[in-house]
Parts: C-alpha cells; structure tokens; sequence
C-alpha cells in the first residue's frame, strides 16, 4: 500500500490547468341492474428492477453494507463494514476510510469484487475523499470530492487507479460544481452559475446548455438517469447565514432542457435512480435544514415514478412509497438510511 501525497499537489496543478481538470366502482342503488355494476381494477403491485445497497440497521439488524431487494426487502450481506458504494452494474464496491493526522489527514481507498469480496485496489491518498461514485464504464475512474481536510473546500475530482493521478478537477469551493457519470463514462457538470456542460475525463469539456435555477438556490448535486436521458438536481435554498433552509430536487433534460420541480418539501439529502430510469429514490433528511447551532435530524426512504412533480412524501400524500425491508427474525419494517445506491 502506498502513499500517493501528490494527489493533493495534482489537484491544485489540476485546478490551474483546467476550469474543470437526473374510484370506486359504481354501483347502482336498482335492485336488477340493466348492466353489471363497473368493479374498479386496482392497479396491479409495481415490480421493481435491480438491487439497493444500503447500511440500514436496527432491532436484531448486523451493520454493514448490505444488498437488498427493493420488493420483497431480503437484505444480503456483502462486508461488516458500512458505506460501501457499488458500481452501476454491482460487480464492484469501494470503501474509504478517512484518518485525521492534526491539521490534515489521509483517506484509504479499497475496490473489492463483489461475488468473492477479492481485493483490487488498496491505495492511500492525502486528504478527505468522500461521495464516491465509480465509473459506469472504467473499472480504474471513481469520480469523488476531495479536500485537504473534513472542513476544508472541496473540490469534484476524477481519480485514475491505474495511472494514480486526477483525470479532471472542478475549482475548490465550499459549493463546489455538481458532477454526475453519464452511461457513456463521460460527465455532466452542473456549476452554481447555471452553466451545465459534458466532460471527457483528461479530455475536452462542451458547453451544453446555461440554465437559470429557481428561487436563487445553488446545487448541490446532479443525478444523471442510466439511460441518459434526464438528470436531477439537487438545489439548496441559503440562509443569509449560510446555512440551508431546504433542498429539493428539480428533473431536467440532461442537455438542460424542461427543468421542472421533481419533490416539495425542502428536506432532501440524496437522490437515487432505478435502474430502468423509470423511478427515482430519495432520502428526506430532517438534518439537511441547518440551523446556526445543529443539523441533526432523523432520516427516511422513499420512491416515485420519474414523472411525478411537486412530490411531498408523506404517508397521507400518497405520491411517493417506501421500500420494505425483512428484519433477521422475519419482521417486516421500512428501509431507512444510509442508502448508497440503486445497481442493476
């Protein structure tokens, strides 16, 4: 296992070199009806597709990272250890560990494979590295966010494996660009100013479209559906403080076309595609809305179709579900957080 310290001075060299380095069935009240009464057909059980990988745990429940079906709720162990994050398809899983030395720190990076958890990356790099995401197509790229410290500005970056060097890097900023894998292994960057662009890792990066986002929030996030087709944004409200008063999430075209209001109720802290691009998961987070003092709160899992708007996700609402989730003794309750993502 080596040390790779020049991640942070290829960063910054990085940074430097580049400006960047998704009724009721009628009935009649006559006693011999002409016609049979119209019996309402329910709508027949929403099968979903792939599989969540969470670290969700309680009652009798071991922690770890977990492999879940998202409709019947058997969870499968995959390690002991939370968080692991998996590449689109599942294969694979990255862990980090982050290891606070004073003024600064060290993070280890570690890939396993799935299906005999054999080891294929063990790296150390210096600085925070957080918000993991693999490459859907480059078993070598994981696109992350990186900072000299926990507090620090931090920037979205592209780290190669193979190489040991960043591919590409958004400027350090404590709002930093969103940044999402499209399918094809290229980027989409959504930055605070509206403008929205693709990029090749160690490539060239297009403009694709500058849009103006609602009531003066700043995103925090972009998911890009598997098919390519849409990306969510997470958009944050600011206090004048600084602190967040609410963030929701809005679906446009991943060319930044049609941007509408996807969830309404200011409490959302990460989003989550199915796999056939036609639901979206999310967590609502009561910590997301900050305080000047606190930012804790409790945290809850819901879905809804891709095409729903103005989703508030409470029970009593009806537009949105929960996933269930079996308990070791055969229990049933709802999946919570952590989620770390939705794969084939």
């Amino acid at each position: 296992m080596k040390n790779f310290s020049r991640l942070a001075l290829t960063v910054l060299a990085c940074l430097g070199a580049l400006s960047g380095c998704g009724g009721g069935g009628g009935g009649g009240d006559e006693a011999t009806p002409t016609t049979p009464p119209v019996v309402p057909t329910p709508d027949p059980p929403t099968t979903l597709t792939g599989n969540i990988w969470h670290s969700f745990s309680d009652l009798g429940n071991p922690a770890g990272t977990f492999v879940m079906n998202p409709n019947t709720g058997v969870s499968t162990a995959v390690q002991s250890e939370k968080w692991g994050v998996p590449s689109p398809d599942g294969s694979r899983f990255i862990s980090n560990d982050y290891t606070s030395q004073g003024s600064s720190g060290e993070t280890r990076l570690t890939v396993r494979k799935t299906d005999d958890k054999s080891l294929v990356v063990d790296q150390v790099v210096d600085g925070y590295i957080a918000r993991l995401a693999p490459s859907p197509l480059a078993t070598n790229q994981v696109l992350a966010y990186w900072g000299e410290t926990t507090a620090a500005p931090r920037a979205a970056v592209v780290w190669d494996f193979s190489a040991q060097k960043v591919l590409f890097a958004t400027p350090l900023s404590k709002t930093p660009d969103a940044v999402a894998w499209m399918p094809d292994g290229t980027l989409l960057r959504v930055q605070p100013s509206g403008g929205v662009s693709k990029v090749t890792p160690g490539g060239s990066e297009q403009q694709v479209a500058t849009v103006s986002w609602p009531e003066s929030r700043l995103p925090q996030a972009v998911y890009v559906s598997p098919d390519g087709s849409k990306a969510l944004v997470q958009l944050a409200a600011l206090r004048s403080t600084g602190t967040v008063s609410g963030v929701d999430l809005w679906m446009m075209d991943a060319n930044g076309a049609n941007l509408k209001r996807f969830t309404n109720n200011g409490l959302i802290a990460e989003a989550y595609w199915s796999p056939d691009s036609k639901f979206v998961a999310f967590t609502k987070d009561t910590g997301v809305t900050c305080t000047d003092a606190t930012c804790q709160g409790s945290c809850t899992v819901w879905y809804a179709p891709a095409s729903a708007t103005d989703v508030v996700a409470v029970d009593a609402s009806g537009d949105a579900k929960k996933f269930p989730a079996k308990r070791p003794d055969g229990s049933m309750t709802d999946l919570r957080c952590p989620v770390m993502a939705w794969t084939r």
